[in-house]
């Protein structure tokens, strides 16, 4: 017995030092938690979905019908283009000089510009041009466009002034 010693209390002395051996490493169990993650992530997921459904329905991504989204399919073709001929204007300008009524550089008489005006479609603004005119034949235009029930403006060359009539 040259390493062992018996000792008095009945142990084995293991050499030196007198300790056993230390027993050999046991592996760790690691018990992971199944779902706690995956159910975070599928929630954020249909979060997400909802979310960019709701957006494409408020930009118009898709919708019912054809168009602009807000409607089921029905056109609205016709009253869209009668809104876009009463809000539509057309200017028409005329001068009056002395007694001559000046229309896209011609004179004209006085009926025949009503007619003109008159025929022209959607709401017309006609702009007279006082260029000296006499008294008479200005009176006689505006008298002559609000019995045809055409607006129109007096603007003068002279001064920055200008007045609307109906």
């Amino acid at each position: 017995m040259k390493g062992r010693v018996k000792m008095a209390n009945g142990k084995k002395n293991h050499g030196k030092h007198g300790a056993p051996p230390p027993p050999p490493p046991q592996e760790k169990v690691v018990v992971k938690k199944r779902g706690g993650g995956c159910l975070i992530a599928l929630i954020i997921l249909i979060l997400l979905a909802i979310l960019a459904f709701l957006l494409g329905f408020h930009f118009g991504w898709w919708g019912k019908g054809k168009g602009d989204g807000d409607g089921d399919g029905k056109s609205s073709g016709n009253s869209t283009t009668s809104a876009n001929k009463e809000a539509a204007q057309t200017d028409v300008y005329v001068t009056v000089s002395g007694a001559k009524y000046i229309y896209e550089n011609n004179s004209i008489d006085i009926e025949a510009f009503v007619n003109k005006a008159a025929e022209i479609e959607g709401k017309v603004l006609v702009h007279i041009t006082d260029d000296n005119a006499i008294d008479s034949a200005m009176n006689e235009l505006t008298s002559a466009l609000s019995k045809s029930k055409i607006s129109y403006v007096e603007e003068t060359t002279a001064e920055a002034q200008t007045t609307s009539k109906a």
